[in-house]
């Protein structure tokens, strides 16, 4: 009888990721903040603020 994993290591799955959505995922840790949080979207030069 196979033996069924209960969960998959996150560095397994890690692995499996592209580039692209490494980056989508990345967080950084912010210890005033408490944890770990996604970075916060930065202008880019020459394009015009939404809203």
């Amino acid at each position: 009888m196979p033996k069924f994993r209960r969960s998959v290591p996150m560095s397994e799955l890690r692995e499996q990721m592209t580039p692209e959505q490494k980056k989508q995922h990345e967080t950084t840790y912010q210890a005033s903040r408490g944890g770990w949080f996604k970075p916060a979207d930065k202008p880019v030069p020459g394009t015009p603020k939404k809203g």
